[in-house]
């Protein structure tokens, strides 16, 4: 039968309601219930398979930018054109060469002057007259020379509007255990740098809230937001005591924000954020035209690996396109490489690029909150907004942002949240593509030597880390071991026919690459003989039986017997998951372990390195 196209414009789904969903999910589960389909964040927010508008029943969905709470943005249509600065942060030694680096950046595209000012070694030689800073804006965040850059850009006449210029004396040394602001002398000095900036740069913001150190330390997106708030109100209420009023010190402010990997939560976060910050400032009594703050965005250290490297590019790219979707004036993208060496042209090429292409070529700076009306993002940010608001009292009871860090609670809240963290790439409940998840063993790796700042250690030091920093380790060492003879080879006892063992085979494979261990696969083995003349044949260290349960049942205990009484020295396991009955049972026999799902494989790949060491 034919349809006339004319027709076409009169047809229409069938509509279907969550009931009608349930059904059909409940019969393609099977065995398994539709709680399956349930998940926790971080953030402890159980994420649903299927969001509809009843989730968004109760809540006025914000429909404009810059109405209400300003989730869809700050800027109302029309105000302004709905883009972002590029803000790559030039990473050099040397001044001479940050110049250049700069100049070239600019003439490809690049539309502020951004540089790591901390990793130059002779800040002393900073020079902005040999900079087009009349139009082209900065964009330096220090931690440690704010008051030397100030002092260099106070001897340039004109600055072009919107620069900034900040530190964040309340994270800027955390990760040394140091916390400046609890510092009476050196919050009063950079009081006084503020406003002598104000006075002579009353267009540069210079009042930094920056809250990637403790992203970049394991907070969750919930953490990360009521920390933001929690240090905007200190420094409001600390700059009172020089006699400014909110709205002069807002208009100083700029949120920094590490963007993670959580594609949805990061969109969310931002637009969370917009939200909670127009609360503040209500409270404060500002009006609409006051409450605008800039913010500012980087892509995620503690996403990034130093294992297949390549992969970073993808992790910033998807990390860069959930900053611009939930809304940032400012924007930088790490270089792939940056974890384990200062960055090459290439790599700096490359994280600009991704820039533009999601400029130039998506055109996500023709659009404002694309996101905006999602039934998922929507119902994510409002619980980002009731979450964040809570525990933003939570650590204002405790009587601030400062007394929270001195206390110690707020650290004891992220490092909660970063054990867990951990603890799921360790048993590959959370994938790091590269390192836990489709490791090539016979990669050659950049291995960073270093250990984290001390200082004083006033209070509990929240350290930056990288997610799989702990497999990273095991990859140095299985490294060491190579480098000094030996040969990472272990041997696969594979049961059966391809389809009986292939399974579990190409499990254990990928397990023991994520230590740099290759797999020799037997032939396969359908009796006892076929088994002893391969073991015999290789005599490897360590042996992992693979096959179906029956045929474990048949051969496992006999191989493990056989092993043991004429090799005692090899290591033999098992692929699969047994009951502790079972378990002692094929230990009594000679096999000492088992490989299995969601396993802690930093603990077994160190058990196994043994083998070799010794």
């Amino acid at each position: 039968m034919t349809i006339n196209h004319k027709d076409l414009k009169h047809q229409s789904f069938p509509s279907y309601t969550v009931d009608d969903w349930v059904t059909s999910v409940k019969n393609s589960l099977k065995n398994n219930t539709i709680d399956s389909l349930y998940s926790e964040t971080y953030e402890n927010i159980r994420l649903k398979p299927l969001y509809s508008n009843e989730d968004l029943e109760f809540t006025m969905v914000e429909q404009i930018p810059g109405a209400n709470l300003r989730i869809r943005g700050f800027d109302s249509i029309g105000e302004q054109q709905p883009s972002w600065k590029v803000s790559q942060r030039i990473m050099n030694r040397n001044w001479d060469e940050v110049k250049t680096l700069l100049t070239r950046a600019l003439a490809n595209g690049q539309d502020s002057l951004s540089f790591d000012v901390d990793y130059l070694s002779n800040m002393e030689e900073i020079d902005f007259s040999e900079l087009d800073t009349q139009n082209i804006p900065l964009f330096l965040l220090t931690k440690k020379n704010f008051q030397l850059l100030l002092e260099k850009a106070l001897k340039i006449k004109t600055l072009a509007p919107d620069g900034v210029i900040a530190t964040d004396p309340i994270s800027c040394n955390l990760h040394q255990g140091e916390l400046d602001a609890d510092n009476p002398s050196i919050l009063e000095k950079w009081g006084s740098q503020i406003l002598l900036a104000n006075q002579t740069l009353p267009s540069i913001k210079t009042i930094l809230i920056d809250t990637t150190p403790y992203h970049n330390g394991g907070a969750n997106a919930v953490q990360e937001l009521a920390i933001a708030l929690s240090e905007a109100v200190f420094y409001i209420e600390h700059m009172k005591r020089y006699g400014w009023q909110p709205s002069q010190t807002v208009k100083k402010l700029v949120f920094h924000f590490a963007i993670g990997g959580n594609f949805f939560m990061e969109i969310a976060k931002l637009r969370a954020f917009r939200a909670l910050w127009t609360t503040i400032e209500k409270a404060y009594g500002l009006s609409s035209s006051e409450d605008r703050v800039a913010v500012s965005a980087e892509t995620s250290t503690f996403t990034k690996t130093v294992l297949d490297p390549y992969v970073n590019m993808l992790r910033a790219g998807n990390e860069a396109f959930a900053a611009i979707l939930g809304g940032i004036d400012y924007l930088h993208v790490s270089p792939y490489d940056e974890a384990f060496r200062e960055n090459g042209e290439f790599s700096a090429r490359i994280a600009r690029n991704t820039q533009f292409i999601l400029k130039e070529e998506a055109y996500l700076n023709k659009i404002s909150d694309p996101a905006g009306g999602s039934y998922y993002i929507e119902s994510l940010t409002n619980e980002l907004i009731e979450k964040a608001w809570e525990l933003f009292q939570k650590i204002d009871a405790l009587g601030g942002i400062v007394e929270g860090l001195k206390s110690g609670w707020i650290q004891n809240e992220i490092n909660q949240v970063l054990n867990n963290r951990l603890l799921d790439v360790e048993k590959r409940q959370q994938s790091v593509i590269g390192a836990n998840v489709y490791a090539n063993p016979t990669e050659q790796i950049s291995f960073i030597h270093g250990t984290p700042e001390k200082g004083d250690c006033n209070i509990i030091p929240i350290y930056p880390v990288r997610i799989a920093q702990a497999l990273e380790k095991l990859r140095e060492r299985a490294d060491d071991l190579v480098s000094n003879g030996k040969s990472l080879n272990a041997g696969l006892i594979c049961l059966g026919s391809l389809k009986d063992y292939k399974p579990r085979a190409d499990f254990v494979t990928g397990v023991l690459a994520t230590g740099g261990i290759k797999t020799d696969w037997g032939h396969e083995c359908t009796t006892l003989e076929d088994v002893k003349k391969y073991i015999e044949e290789t005599k490897l260290p360590y042996y992992c039986i693979c096959g179906t349960d029956d045929m474990y049942k048949e051969y496992g205990k006999r191989i493990g017997e056989w092993i043991h009484a004429n090799y005692p020295s090899i290591h033999v396991e098992i692929a699969g998951r047994f009951s502790a009955e079972e378990m002692e049972s094929y230990r009594s026999s000679g096999i000492a372990g088992s490989i299995y799902l969601h396993q802690n494989i930093v603990e077994k790949i160190t058990s196994l390195l043994n083998l070799w060491e010794v």
